[in-house]
């Protein structure tokens, strides 16, 4: 279908509303199962509506070839002027749950009423059902979350405790038990397949178990055995995958139960661990397969094996051969990539499918959420984000099955870091050795910069002094040509006048040396072929301008024909539909002889992102900065190529152009190499370099009938170091100008800022003086007349605008922060408000000296924190780690008084209120040959331990397996226990307990 463009308030999408977007192209339609469904296209500046497409908009389009047409609404729109078009970026309707509130809610019982009571929690009034039609039963609560959260976006989420398919509609969010449809098509796996790639994962594969019981007697704990279970696969695979399944809480084990008892029961349970729901596929690989349906059609049986591929939908499964280990798997269509105008997939990512929570039975969820909320120490913990588009992970071991863009933070115990899921690997981001990397790159950088800065050096000396001599030699031939033929013939005179006029130029060294004669003088200068200043990137980017939120760099562990290589490369970034520039220093025309040049780079774009493309331009402007003429350099490039291609173009200034300069442009991501710029009015042979000056000087000598200057001037023609003279007076120039010998100067001189050494002043008669820039060692304010506090005051706030002194004290200001020194500490403000300070402070009831420090929150403000920057962050807010609210403000997700956002120790016991003496204790403890985490007593005499999914009643020095009563107990029902007893031994009364 023709996606459809309607007003922001639409919701039954009946009409055309404003219109068919029937220009639209290059539209992707993404989805991901439990995640995200993004619409992105481009539009043209020259469209029907283009005027009309705006944040908030909605575009209604076909989302999969299953699925009825779904409205996104859009949420950034971005102008690529180079491509005439507009960037569309847009999310599903649903996502307007996101900014929707649920105070608190309490889902319990099955998916329908689960679902039912978390829509009556919703604040705000919303268009949107929401529906599950799962029928397992779980318990949740959930405070300060939105709605989106609440399904599956959080810890205690729907999809956590109820799990299940989400299906997003325009007007309901769906929690299904099964949302695809099974073994819609089979296919063999083979290598080499252009636009299919897959990998197999046999780390958590089981083949064989060994079931057993763990039984404890007072201190000593023993395992019985039962038969060992293979599975029917077992002999598909080179070894056997065995592993030890506890069926403990499995069977029924009576007091005095024999060995051989038990291992009947054991066997009963454990011969058909392999056909059980909860194990089902266990004894089978995890495969991830991605496909490029468009790539695939190119494969000669593509209509024979995968032209179904172009209608299979989301969360479908498909049975697939792996010829590894000559097995079928069934595997779940997990992401999805659709185009609504071709109506056709064209590409997904497959996975092997796995048991749902809806599919499981109920002890078997209750196992599972006891492991997710039991902490271990190498465990990994995954966090869906808010908007469903990634995860996080946490932890030692390697995560299974991630997805594109998912972040891992590791930690080995000795070295952490931060690792990111592209392209079917994890890719490091950073770590603890990142900094001592970068240390040694940058040394390595500065040593090889030094030793071509001196080389250029040696070659600038050498052509200087050569040039002086080639100048000298042809001075004198001139002159003696004129003295020897004061008219001269013609071809004598032509002669003299092609010397005078011309240019000298050295391919060895690429440098260029310029005579030229006007009517009133003379003019001689010495520069660059090659305009583009730092051309090879000697001073890395020092001359070069970069933008964009990532941005250019030098890579300094590669050259490219001994030149420095100039590289973008998003990594990790999402840079889609974003502008990345790196820019030359100008080149100003009035340096410049003709108007015609010539252009060359040398090019390696290695690959793209959606919708990316690179380009090189000569670009050139006007006295006012408008741009006159742009030329690119080998066009746009939009396809990733094997290796380095050379590029040229010829440049004509535009009449009005007074400087020009090389811009390289890469929009959207990918990883782009360029180096070898040159611009320049000699034409090179193909593949050929001259290389640029680091720094974009050039000597220059003019001689007129009422004016002189020698020295070196930029390329703005303003003189840097030399000397220039008129009518008027002769100016020196430089940076710093040192004279020796002795000076006498006559006449007035005038100095700002000047800094005499060892001056010797008989007497000064000073009557009114004006001194811009003065430097006194010492002075002796007692000899200053008038209010000297005001004197000192009044300037100090002049010139220091900032910091003002008061009466009261002193106060600085930061724009609308106020930090005021007060008598008793520090008081700050912001935006008016008091916010609170640091100060020193009695007690009442207390003497006089006892003082101490206090920090304080004024009534008008809300809360207090400490936080922490991450380790090696210096821009980003700060994270709260303790904090506390008034009753009155408490945000999402906080409650009223303290708050610990991070790991809390307790080295000491916890007094409690009241007049008892004993101390509460956090600690471990240690028994039955394991540490587990305990609470209880301070001195580990009567508590709680935790630990192997157990809970244990300490006293004294003995421990007692508590969680193993309460199971004893919680199956038998309607039972009496006596509560009073005759003398003669018979039950008086009774209590009736239901356990």
């Amino acid at each position: 279908m023709t996606p459809i463009l309607y007003k922001s308030d639409e919701i039954d999408f009946t009409s055309n509303g404003l219109g068919q977007l029937n220009e639209l192209y290059s539209v992707d339609i993404h989805e991901q199962r439990n995640g995200l469904l993004t619409f992105t296209g481009s539009y043209p500046v020259t469209g029907q509506h283009y005027d009309d497409i705006s944040e908030g908009l909605i575009i209604l389009a076909k989302p999969s070839p299953l699925d009825d047409n779904h409205a996104f609404r859009i949420v950034n729109t971005q102008l690529d002027i180079a491509g005439h078009s507009l960037q569309i970026e847009a999310d599903s309707i649903t996502y307007d749950l996101t900014h929707n509130l649920v105070r608190s809610v309490t889902m319990k019982g099955n998916g329908a009423t689960a679902m039912s009571q978390l829509q009556k929690a919703i604040v705000n009034p919303s268009i949107f059902t929401l529906y599950s039609d799962i029928t397992t039963s779980s318990t949740s609560t959930l405070n300060y979350v939105n709605p989106m959260e609440s399904i599956a976006g959080t810890q205690g989420s729907f999809l956590q405790y109820w799990g299940g398919e989400m299906k997003r509609e325009n007007r309901r969010v769906a929690m299904l038990n099964r949302r695809g449809r099974d073994n819609v098509a089979t296919f063999r796996l083979r290598k080499n397949i252009n636009g299919l790639r897959y990998t197999v994962d046999t780390s958590n594969l089981v083949t064989k178990i060994i079931p057993m019981v763990k039984l404890t007697q007072g201190d000593t704990t023993r395992y019985v055995e039962g038969n060992t279970v293979y599975s029917k696969r077992v002999y598909s695979y080179p070894i056997e995958y065995t592993q030890s399944v506890d069926v403990t809480d499995k069977i029924t084990i009576n007091e005095g139960d024999t060995d051989v008892t038990i291992i009947e029961r054991i066997n009963a349970y454990a011969s058909n661990w392999f056909t059980k729901s909860e194990n089902t596929n266990k004894d089978l690989p995890d495969v991830t397969i991605e496909i490029d349906v468009l790539s695939l059609q190119d494969s000669a049986d593509y209509a024979d094996k995968f032209a179904k591929l172009e209608t299979i939908g989301l969360t479908d499964t498909v049975t697939v051969y792996i010829p590894e280990y000559g097995v079928n798997v069934t595997a779940i269509v997990n992401e999805l990539h659709y185009d609504p105008i071709g109506e056709r997939v064209t590409s997904m990512v497959v996975g092997t499918a796995k048991v749902s929570f809806a599919e499981a039975n109920q002890n078997a969820l209750s196992d599972l959420q006891g492991k997710v909320t039991h902490v271990q120490e190498q465990a990994t913990q995954a966090v869906i984000s808010a908007n469903g588009k990634n995860s996080n992970y946490y932890g030692r071991n390697e995560p299974s099955h991630p997805q594109e863009g998912d972040t891992w933070f590791w930690d080995d115990g000795t070295d952490s870091g931060i690792r990111v899921f592209t392209n079917g690997a994890w890719v490091d981001y950073v770590d603890t050795k990142t900094q001592e990397r970068i240390d040694n790159i940058v040394d390595e950088s500065t040593e090889k910069a030094k030793e071509y800065t001196d080389e250029l050096n040696e070659k600038q000396a050498k052509l200087t002094s050569d040039l002086n001599d080639k100048v000298t030699n042809g001075e004198a031939v001139l002159k003696q040509e004129i003295a020897d033929r004061e008219s001269g013939d013609s071809v004598t005179l032509q002669a003299g006048k092609d010397f005078v006029t011309s240019t000298i130029k050295s391919y060895d060294t690429d440098m260029q040396s310029q005579i030229s004669q006007v009517s009133d003088g003379i003019m001689a200068s010495v520069s660059s072929t090659n305009l583009i200043v730092d051309s090879s990137f000697v001073n890395a980017l020092a001359n070069w301008t970069v933008a964009g939120d990532v941005s250019w760099q030098i890579d300094t562990g590669s050259m490219y024909e001994g030149v420095r290589v100039a590289t973008f490369n998003s990594g990790d970034t999402v840079f889609d539909r974003k502008t990345a520039t790196l820019t030359s220093a100008p080149i100003y025309t009035m340096n410049l002889g003709g108007t015609q040049f010539y252009a060359t780079i040398d090019l390696y774009a290695k690959s793209f992102g959606t919708s990316a493309y690179f380009k090189a331009e000569i670009v050139q402007k006007d006295s006012s900065g408008s741009t006159t003429k742009s030329t690119p350099i080998g066009g746009s490039f939009d396809t990733g190529m094997s290796g380095w291609n050379n590029y040229t173009s010829d440049i004509t200034l535009d009449s009005r152009t007074t400087s020009l300069y090389l811009q390289f442009t890469q929009y959207g991501g990918g990883r782009v190499y360029v180096s070898r710029p040159y611009l320049g009015s000699t034409k090179l042979p193909t593949g050929a370099y001259m290389p640029g000056t680091s720094n974009d000087n050039a000597s220059t000598l003019k001689l007129f009938n009422d004016y002189f200057a020698f020295g070196i001037q930029s390329n703005t023609g303003a003189l840097i170091a030399g000397i220039n003279g008129d009518s008027s007076g002769v100016n020196i120039v430089g940076k710093k100008v040192t004279i020796t010998g002795d000076t006498t100067f006559v006449g007035k001189n005038f100095m700002d800022g000047a800094l005499i050494k060892n001056a010797s002043i008989g007497t000064a008669q000073i009557a009114d003086v004006s001194i811009t820039n003065a430097k006194i060692a010492s002075l002796d304010v007692n000899k200053i007349s008038g209010n000297v506090s005001n004197f000192i005051q009044s300037n100090w706030n002049g010139k220091y605008g900032s910091t003002t002194i008061t009466s009261d004290g002193m106060a600085v200001s930061t724009k609308d922060t106020i930090t005021q020194f007060i008598d008793s500490g520090m008081l700050l403000k912001k935006t008016g408000q008091q916010v609170g300070g640091i100060g020193v402070q009695g007690m009442v009831g207390k003497p006089a000296n006892y003082q101490g420090l206090t920090f304080w929150l004024d009534g008008g403000a809300e809360y207090m924190a400490w936080a922490a920057r991450d380790t090696g962050d210096y821009s980003m807010n700060p994270v709260n780690k303790l904090s506390w609210f008034r009753t009155t403000s408490t945000p999402a997700g906080a409650y009223p008084g303290f708050n610990f956002d991070d790991d809390v120790y307790f080295d000491q016991g916890i007094n409690v209120p009241g007049i008892a003496k004993a101390k509460l204790g956090f600690t471990t403890k240690t028994f039955n040959g394991f540490n587990y985490p305990y609470f209880g007593d301070s001195r580990m005499q009567a508590g709680l331990a935790y630990g192997s999914g157990e809970t244990y009643l300490i006293s004294g020095n003995n421990y007692y397996l508590l969680s193993k009563v309460i199971k004893a107990l919680s199956g038998l029902g309607a039972v009496k226990i006596p509560s009073a007893i005759n003398s003669d031994g018979t039950v008086k009364t009774w209590f009736n307990v239901t356990l």
